[in-house]
């Protein structure tokens, strides 16, 4: 996707395709969208199913996602 905007408008812009994009996720995706896994942590959270697990795996013990 390509957007064309003034320069003075590319502050605005961005902020409306973030609500926009917020407001379409379920909360789920949303709190999945926004995490950061550490796999340096002592525990971390999947991306895809919210499990908390020991990044030492290479799989997530809940839903199967593959890290490495």
């Amino acid at each position: 996707m390509g957007l064309a905007v003034a320069s003075r408008d590319l502050q605005s812009a961005r902020l409306v395709l973030e609500e926009r994009w917020a407001r379409d996720l379920t909360p789920v995706a949303r709190a999945s969208a926004e995490l950061v896994v550490d796999l340096e942590a002592a525990e971390t959270t999947c991306p895809a199913c919210l499990a908390s697990f020991a990044p030492s795996a290479p799989r997530c013990p809940s839903c199967g996602l593959r890290f490495g």
